[in-house]
């Protein structure tokens, strides 16, 4: 199920999220139907906040988040930033000094008319600091218990000086499932309330790939640009790093195929960080 893409990245998963395409014969009597992204578009939405308010781009009517991201300015970090069903993409942020004026702020919503059995999952827990919670988009509804394709991740850390310090999938080998992941981290505490929200949808079929990125090493304020393979456009994103909090998580910051992320590590001149790349074939 693996394959080597580069000698950096590696295609891990097959997890599209789609409607049928136009055209194409029905599928014979309890056949499978596999299902094609559909309409993706991103909202991208700005404005003056407070420390830890959120806010939500929201989806064009019909469609459903399965992307999303955010652009602060200096000085401040991600809170929170996951999926709401039937809405958008919602960010909080906070500011990293304990400042409580208001700031500039740009969230995005990546959108796509959902797949059948698109669903956001929930899973909570109270941490050790930079510790995180964990999930699979498991179903165990009737005809039997099964693993669902896991299309995205997000999250919340929770608390005052919550920051958010990872919300990403991994890949389990020995048994065949992808598990999201999201971490925080607080500097009033040595434990951290954390959610973590999971995107999960039924019978992929395969026209969105989920691309690991390696880890690098970055200066404070700088950061990676991941882009997508040739053909293929980016839709969502998955991170983690131990040192940094992350400024900002941009969608198609210079194409159509890429995504900028930028942090700081608040003990040092740098930070590791690594992650995941969603990215979709049109």
């Amino acid at each position: 199920m693996l394959s080597r893409r580069s000698p950096a990245r590696r295609r891990v998963m097959a997890a599209a999220l789609t409607v049928a395409v136009a055209g194409v014969s029905p599928a014979p009597a309890g056949a499978t139907v596999r299902h094609r992204l559909s309409g993706l578009e991103m909202v991208q939405e700005s404005g003056k906040v407070s420390p830890y308010e959120a806010r939500t781009a929201h989806c064009p009517e019909g469609k459903q988040p399965v992307g999303g991201g955010f652009d602060l300015p200096e000085g401040h970090s991600v809170a929170a930033s996951f999926p709401v069903a039937d809405s958008g993409w919602l960010v909080k942020a906070r500011s990293d000094n304990g400042d409580t004026a208001p700031f500039e702020m740009t969230w995005y919503a990546m959108c796509a008319t959902p797949s059948p059995g698109y669903r956001i999952i929930k899973n909570s827990g109270v941490v050790p600091n930079r510790h995180g919670v964990g999930m699979e988009c498991w179903n165990d509804a009737p005809p039997y218990p099964h693993y669902e394709h896991m299309v995205n991740v997000g999250g919340e850390a929770k608390g005052p000086t919550a920051a958010l310090t990872g919300a990403n999938m991994s890949y389990q080998p020995s048994r065949t499932y992808i598990r999201g992941f999201a971490g925080g981290a607080r500097t009033d505490s040595d434990t951290v309330e954390v959610d973590l929200y999971v995107i999960c949808i039924e019978n992929s079929d395969g026209s969105a790939d989920w691309y690991k990125e390696e880890r690098g090493s970055y200066l404070n304020g700088d950061g990676p640009t991941w882009a997508c393979p040739r053909g293929t456009s980016s839709v969502g994103v998955g991170f983690f790093s131990w040192e940094a909090f992350l400024r900002s998580s941009r969608p198609h910051a210079t194409g159509k195929s890429d995504w900028k992320l930028t942090g700081v590590n608040p003990s040092g001149p740098g930070y590791e960080i690594s992650g995941n790349l969603i990215c979709e074939r049109y």
